[in-house]
């Protein structure tokens, strides 16, 4: 995304007609004013709902149709945007898409890029939303609008956003920059936090005075409402160095569960890394540290977002001292140690041997659903835990993969997110830089299923699995955002999934996809002997036993939605993804 972005700034300053805030569409600013990318198109439209706190003639509209899950487009601005005083930029938005719809506001320029969500609240009226970019530095004069961010638009009514009236108001005051170690006794005062989301900083006096923390004052976070991600941003002076001391550790008090999950996350120019921790404790102070080992020194904000995956309810298990930030010495990440298929976790490869990116935590644990399916003692293990929806974790191999015989990968994997989700998986090279992937989807929710990848015809440059289980849904640390896999290997053909057919090489598929009355599953080499229908909660609604080539289903008496139907032949089983209308 970063080259792309590059490139339409690029084509920005040849294309694009600079303006200045506020802007109300009314003259001030036209359809080719707008730089549009990756699937988004912006226009400058007659006010399609002239009513509530919009009475404007004209408004912009942005319609996403395919592309990016990042379209969006784009006005350059004559002059830096100034957040000393002002520090909230305000804009109204009109949309049919759901309430808590993600719309991004981007600023670009000359200095490091950054960006805030806001969400929806209402659906089908005008309302006013406001980002905060308090302590943003002036060097920006770009600003870049993602309306449904982490989502493909489909040029339907629920990807088309309008707004209008954008300009700066008055905000939170602009804070004064922190510099490492911070105790709270002087320096750090709540107004240098930023909040966001439903959590509140503040610096008060140390309620729980014992144990291995006896300051006087520290910073207390309460989550209430708002989001899974709710937290607060210190803004530092200085980037943090991480060329000796790569660990940030911090005192923490909560009576919050033990397993509490603690996740400090690090922004800077070219986004924001993070690491979770699971608190050991409940109802005491306990130190608590973050390896940053091998990290740029590009980072300058600390974001705290406290028992990250579940919304806040002002109590007193929502409440989070924390004092005495600093960096310290301690153990370097061990380096990844390449792997050899097949796969299986009980021996050979470790947590360490896995590279996250993006919002994934990957881990080798005890294998928590132990059952007929799969009684291995160790697994995998990769979360989503905040990040991008393309959240990944990589695993090096000691050898390049040769597809010319076992031209499938195959790997066990279980979850409890709903039927259809999205398994995708990436063969990279270290080499060359080459590239591709593949898509599955699960077939059942709440056991382990075999599932496979065929990568029928690909040359032998390919030696790093990347692992995207889950792509593009939300990055909540929950059991949906959890899965297990284990066993990869690479085998032969076998039926996968795909969007309509299982398998070209098989020849299974389904017709008409999506469908409204009846459809039919053909297999062109082997007779079905089995077709089991799935809804996407994981319950089965039909099962048929056809013994034919052939299986026309009558899908009319079903609801509109995704199903998916598991077929068996001879030759195996695999699934396909069906759409009833």
């Amino acid at each position: 995304m970063k080259k792309i972005v590059l490139i339409i700034s690029l084509l920005a300053f040849s294309y694009g007609f600079s303006q200045s805030l506020p802007i109300n569409f009314e003259g001030d600013v036209t359809t080719s004013d707008f730089v549009d990318f990756d699937g988004g198109t912006a226009t400058v439209i007659a006010n399609p709902l002239i009513s509530g706190i919009n009475t404007s003639t004209s408004v912009a509209s942005i319609v996403r149709d395919g592309g990016a899950i990042y379209a969006g487009s784009k006005i350059i601005l004559t002059n830096n945007l100034d957040f000393s005083v002002l520090t909230k930029l305000s804009m109204k938005v009109y949309t049919t898409a759901p309430a808590g719809t993600t719309v991004k506001f981007k600023l670009e320029g000359t200095g490091a890029s950054v960006e805030v969500d806001a969400f929806t609240t209402v659906s089908g009226t005008w309302e006013t939303l406001e980002w905060i970019f308090a302590g943003t530095p002036n060097d920006l004069n770009e600003i870049v609008f993602m309306f449904d961010f982490g989502n493909l638009g489909d040029g339907s009514a629920n990807s088309t956003f309008y707004f209008d009236d954008i300009e700066q108001v008055a905000g939170p005051p602009a804070p004064t920059l922190a510099t490492l170690p911070i105790d709270f006794e002087s320096t750090v005062v709540s107004s240098d936090f930023l909040n966001f989301s439903g959590a509140t900083a503040s610096v008060v006096p140390n309620p729980q005075v014992n144990g291995i923390n006896t300051s006087s004052t520290v910073c207390q976070i309460v989550r209430d409402g708002g989001q899974f991600w709710a937290g607060s941003k210190l803004f530092l002076a200085d980037n943090l160095d991480f060329n000796t001391l790569w660990h940030i550790s911090m005192k923490i008090y909560t009576s919050a569960p033990i397993n509490t999950r603690m996740k400090l996350e690090l922004e800077g120019p070219n986004g924001t890394t993070s690491l979770d921790y699971l608190t050991t404790v409940s109802g005491a102070w306990e130190t608590i540290s973050w390896n940053f080992d091998g990290l740029p020194n590009e980072y300058n904000r600390l974001n705290f977002l406290f028992d990250f995956g579940n919304v806040g309810d002002g109590s007193a298990e929502s409440t989070f001292l924390f004092d005495d930030i600093e960096q310290i010495a301690g153990p370097a990440r061990p380096n990844p140690i390449p792997a050899s298929l097949p796969i299986d976790f009980e021996s050979s490869v470790v947590t360490s041997d896995f590279s996250d990116v993006f919002g994934a935590i990957t881990s080798v644990i005890p294998n928590p659903q132990v059952d007929s399916d799969n009684s291995s003692a160790t697994v995998g293990q990769f979360l989503r835990s905040g990040g991008q929806p393309w959240a990944q974790s990589k695993l090096v191999l000691t050898e390049f993969m040769d597809y010319s015989t076992l031209s499938s990968i195959s790997m066990k994997v279980y979850t409890e997110a709903p039927v259809g989700t999205l398994l995708k998986f990436k063969v990279e090279s270290t080499a060359s830089g080459a590239a591709n992937e593949r898509d599955v989807f699960t077939t059942v929710s709440g056991a382990w299923e075999t599932y496979s990848w065929d990568f029928t015809g690909d040359p032998p440059v390919y030696n790093v699995l990347t692992l995207m289980l889950g792509y593009a849904t939300p990055n909540d640390a929950s059991p949906n955002a959890t899965f297990l896999f284990d066993d990869i290997d690479q085998t032969l053909p076998v039926l996968g999934i795909g969007n309509n057919q299982i398998s070209q090489l098989e020849g299974v598929y389904a017709y008409p996809n999506p469908a409204q009355s009846t459809l039919t599953i053909r297999s062109e080499y082997e007779n079905i002997e089995q077709i089991n229908l799935f809804d996407m909660l994981g319950k089965q609604v039909s099962v048929f036993y056809p013994n034919s080539p052939n299986m026309t289903i009558d899908v009319a008496h079903l609801s509109k939605g995704i199903y998916i139907a598991k077929v068996s032949t001879p030759a195996g089983v695999g699934s396909i993804k069906l759409s009833i209308e």
